[in-house]
């Protein structure tokens, strides 16, 4: 199973390495309403920014059909909110052909998709940016009637600052979901922002 992995994960970290990359009620800055193109659902976000990220199509061509297809945004755009990067990617998985695993297989699959893509994420993501010292904590929470699960990944950068990796792992049976937004740890309207903007989110089926 694991080996059905590896690609879907390569082509995330990709979308992660050019991004270069409590919830709160109080908006931080003014944010603007955006919707994030999926292949089956869209996400509805506010943001500091009116984006204008284009997808990119990401889909893998080795994962033996357990993707559909993939697609990727990166905004590395200057903001009120002093995000360095924001990036989405959904994951159209062919819910038959995993469904066709059993039960077993089926949760062995997801399970491993998220750890793979998780630790994938922070290794190559800090490598990137010459990150070091990092720590990561794990959260889950429910955000608008969805289960999410909230990586926190603290680090210093090269020039030995500490920054936050605040990343959203949606899991869901067709389409899973990454949001990842980047910002210094002792930026507090960065970080109210930040969660601000998740606290946001809704997916809804196209």
């Amino acid at each position: 199973m694991t080996r059905k992995i590896p690609a879907i994960l390569a082509i995330i970290l990709c979308l992660i390495l050019a991004a270069g990359c409590s919830r709160m009620s109080e908006t931080a800055v003014p944010v603007k309403h955006n919707v994030i193109e999926g292949d089956v659902t869209e996400m509805k976000i506010d943001l500091p920014v009116q984006t204008s990220a284009k997808a990119q199509n990401l889909t893998p061509t080795d994962t033996q059909g357990f993707v559909v297809k993939q697609l990727g945004y990166v905004d590395k755009s200057k903001n009120a909110a002093n995000f360095s990067a924001m990036a989405f990617s959904s994951v159209h998985l062919n819910t038959d052909k995993i469904n066709a695993l059993g039960p077993v297989g089926k949760k062995s699959f997801h399970e491993s998709m998220e750890k793979a893509a998780t630790k994938g994420f922070t290794n190559s993501f800090l490598q990137s940016v010459n990150g070091h010292n990092s720590t990561m904590e794990r959260k889950d929470l429910t955000i608008n009637g969805i289960d999410v699960h909230e990586y926190l990944v603290t680090y210093q950068d090269q020039s030995d600052k500490t920054r936050v990796a605040k990343t959203l792992y949606i899991p869901d049976e067709t389409e899973v979901w990454f949001v990842i937004i980047d910002y210094s740890k002792d930026d507090a309207k960065a970080e109210k922002q930040a969660d601000t903007c998740l606290s946001s989110i809704k997916l809804v089926k196209k």
